[in-house]
């Protein structure tokens, strides 16, 4: 089947609606039938003529073309580098597939990043709150 860009973006926005397809945090997205379901529908919904298996087949040559030019662009977004210098890709369906995707590539943090946050997320808890204790703590004072 030959896809226009036109019938790739109209695929894509269907596509969207389907969380229980692409976000691996939807809690159908084990559900095999209610995957299945969601690949039904956006194929009733086209306004062109294909196949589920067909739709599975665009979406992963989507997706290759998606993943490394979004890996482009947060390596491009570095400490320091400005507006100007991240990558903007050029791509037609970049901008579509990123405004639901991105949230799903985004890495979740290290358990050491975790533990460290916890860590000084508590010293500024007991920090604060010892200052906040020696401002309003009255010294009682016993002659010598």
């Amino acid at each position: 089947m030959e896809w226009s860009n036109e019938m790739s973006l109209e695929f894509l926005k269907l596509y969207e609606q389907e969380p229980s397809i692409w976000n691996p945090k939807n809690p159908d997205h084990k559900n095999r039938n209610l995957v299945n379901d969601a690949w039904v529908r956006i194929n009733n919904t086209l306004s062109f003529s294909s196949t589920i298996q067909e739709l599975k087949k665009k979406k992963d040559s989507l997706m290759a073309s998606f993943r490394p030019l979004l890996s482009k662009v947060k390596s491009s977004m570095k400490t320091g580098s400005g507006a100007d210098d991240v990558y903007k890709p050029n791509w037609f369906a970049f901008e579509t597939m990123a405004k639901f995707l991105v949230s799903v590539y985004q890495p979740r943090p290290t358990i050491s990043t975790q533990v460290s946050f916890i860590i000084i997320s508590y010293y500024y808890y007991i920090h604060k709150h010892v200052q906040a204790l020696v401002q309003t703590q009255t010294y009682i004072t016993t002659p010598v």
